[in-house]
This record gives C-alpha cells, sequence and structure tokens, in this order.
C-alpha cells in the first residue's frame, strides 16, 4: 500500500511539474511543457501511466513509463543546460525517483514471489 501511495503521488507530481515553467527563452519569458513541443507530451502521458499502473501495482510497466519520462527530462536538460527552470529541475528529479520507485518495488515483489515458490 505503501508503494501505491508513493508511485500515484510521484506520477501526480510529475504531471504538475509539465505545466511549470521549464526552459528559459527570454528575459522572465518562460515555457512549458505544452509551448516546447510534441516529444513533452509524453512526459505527461507517462507521469499519468506511471500513476495509473501504480495504482494498479503493474511494475513492468511503471519502470517502462519511468525510463521513458527519464531519458525524455534529461535530453531537454542536456539541450537547454543554463536556461533551464526549476520545474525542469524538479521534472528530472521526480522521474529518476519514480523509476527508483518502480524498480525497488519489482524487486520486493520478485523476491516475494520467489519465497513463496521456494
Amino acid at each position: 500500500m505503501k508503494g501505491k501511495a508513493i508511485g500515484v503521488s510521484l506520477g501526480v507530481v510529475g504531471m504538475i511539474l509539465w505545466f511549470m515553467p521549464l526552459v528559459k527563452v527570454g528575459f522572465n519569458v518562460y515555457v512549458g511543457g505544452r509551448q516546447i513541443g510534441n516529444i513533452s507530451y509524453i512526459l505527461v502521458v507517462c507521469s499519468l501511466a506511471y500513476a495509473i499502473c501504480s495504482f494498479f501495482e503493474l511494475h513492468r510497466v511503471r519502470v517502462i513509463a519511468a525510463t521513458i519520462s527519464t531519458a525524455i527530462s534529461m535530453l531537454f536538460l542536456s539541450e537547454a543546460l543554463t536556461n533551464a527552470a526549476w520545474g525542469l529541475y524538479g521534472l528530472n528529479i521526480v522521474s529518476i525517483a519514480s523509476w527508483l520507485a518502480a524498480v525497488t518495488d519489482w524487486d520486493t515483489r520478485k523476491k516475494s514471489a520467489e519465497d513463496v515458490q521456494g
């Protein structure tokens, strides 16, 4: 139950951070996720998929969604470099934490399944 709540929370926070300022493009002008382009929509879909899969405890799909989200947010961070805003840093932290939580839950479930069989 604890992993489910943490997973859903991380997914919701990822969706919220997608709307926050991600990249600075001018003097006090910031761009959010929906203004960046098509690939940024994958980030919000991955966060939604992560939250749903966390609720239904589908750990393999959680790992895939978190991996895609981490890769895309790291790509954005590498392209933005010094123009990255706090929303992009937060999105990277949340996506890495999501990946770690998904892998930890998956390993815990695999070990408990092995203990039942053995």
